[in-house]
């Protein structure tokens, strides 16, 4: 027969199985049927191997365009192509930035917040590169990119925006070959912007509270008149954790008999039970006593815990004239902790930072116990440098467990 329309118009469905049909006029020219598909292939032998390559399916595919297609993959196999694997090569080089970064995302045991910020950069800053095949992304226009987004949105994002797409791109690269075992993008494109030195220098962020600034700030913050952005904010300088970190803690990672509080899913992804001074375990004895929510911090919204209180805080810079962002917390406590002398592993430990490549590090275990005394100590100087009097802190303790 000639598979032309009407003839494969009349070929019935199977009820298992498949069916192959072949056409007399283009030798290795078919099709097989099956209970509810008709798939138009060609096959040849090649040596001592058949080869079988399917071209599409009909009706999608027309009768006139699968004949076209199977002359010309007749020629190839003939000419020992694999038609096979050049197809999966051409698919593998078609793929497209907005598929690599969903696989590297799914790829990849990221934090919620990690994904969002992530998602956010390559949305923002590449939202039409999305449908763009990879290998089509060039040199030149990662460089002009870079360029304008430090116009339009500031040279550090310029930056985010590259160090992000550089990271999709390595996975790309390292992800998908061709059939002889090479990447489909060879070079990083995002490398000409080292290779040019056009990276933007953004100075590191050094703000921090001072010490003599700590009376002004500890005095509009003890004024704030909701107890929980005060008591938030308090705890963020006074244990120098990240702000979402202090956020999230619920009642259940807070030992008021131990003093000490866990983090149980912070940055590093390491869970470390810390100290409490005897400041934040007053302050938290009251107010769990009249909590009735799980989270030390609650919030209004969905999540149930407080959101950054910008707010607040900008009505405590506008007050002082002291400029902080949340981070500056931290960046205090740090700052604070060595001026006092205290070891840096110490200091790591209770910021629950990696220590990095220090071989000593990894023998020195610190227990909660061994960092008790550093963080009193830098509770101690932040209170005496803020004008808080001990004597204030044993009376509202005693309050505190007598309301208890």
């Amino acid at each position: 027969m000639k598979l032309i329309k009407s003839v494969v118009d009349k070929l019935d469905f199977t009820e298992k199985g498949q069916v192959f049909y072949w056409d007399d006029e283009l030798p290795g020219f078919g099709m097989y049927i099956g209970t509810k598909s008709k798939t138009w292939c060609v096959q040849q032998r090649i040596g001592n191997k058949t080869k079988r390559v399917v071209l599409g399916k009909y009706p999608t595919m027309t009768a006139k365009k699968a004949r076209d297609d199977a002359k010309e993959a007749i020629g190839k196999l003939a000419a020992g192509t694999d038609i096979v694997q050049e197809e999966r090569e051409k698919n593998i080089k078609a793929v497209t930035l907005g598929e690599v970064f969903t696989t590297f995302l799914d790829a990849r045991q990221l934090k919620p917040k990690t994904v969002m910020d992530y998602t956010g950069v390559m949305n923002n800053i590449y939202p039409d590169w999305q449908k763009l095949p990879i290998t089509d992304i060039t040199r030149d226009a990662v460089e002009r990119r870079h360029k304008k987004i430090g116009v339009e949105r500031g040279e550090a994002y310029a930056n985010l925006g590259a160090r992000t797409l550089r990271s999709v791109l390595n996975y790309a690269s390292a992800k998908y070959e061709t059939g002889k075992g090479l990447s489909i993008l060879p070079e990083n494109p995002v490398k000409r912007i080292s290779q040019t030195r056009s990276w933007y220098k953004v100075e590191r962020r050094t703000g921090h509270l001072k010490h003599h600034q700590l009376a002004t700030w500890f005095d509009a913050v003890l004024n704030i008149d909701n107890d929980t952005i005060r008591d938030y904010l308090i705890f963020v300088l006074l244990t120098g954790t990240r702000k979402d970190e202090s956020a999230k803690l619920q009642w259940t990672d807070i030992d008021l008999v131990d003093n000490s509080y866990i983090l149980r899913d912070p940055k590093n992804g390491r869970p470390m039970q810390l100290p409490l001074s005897d400041y934040l375990a007053n302050m938290l004895t009251t107010r769990k006593a009249s909590s009735n929510s799980a989270f030390v911090f609650p919030g209004d919204g969905v999540r149930g815990y407080l959101v950054e209180p910008k707010r607040q805080i900008a009505k405590i810079v506008d007050k002082t004239g002291l400029p902080f962002a949340m981070h500056d917390l931290r960046r205090s406590f740090v700052t604070i902790a060595e001026s006092l002398d205290i070891s840096s592993f110490a200091v790591k430990a209770l910021v629950n930072h990696k220590s990095g490549d220090d071989v000593t590090s990894g023998y020195i275990q610190l227990n909660v116990e061994r960092l008790r005394k550093p963080m009193q100590t830098i509770t101690d100087f932040i209170l005496k440098s803020a004008g808080i009097k001990v004597a204030d802190v044993v009376e509202f303790k005693a309050t505190a467990q007598g309301g208890v």
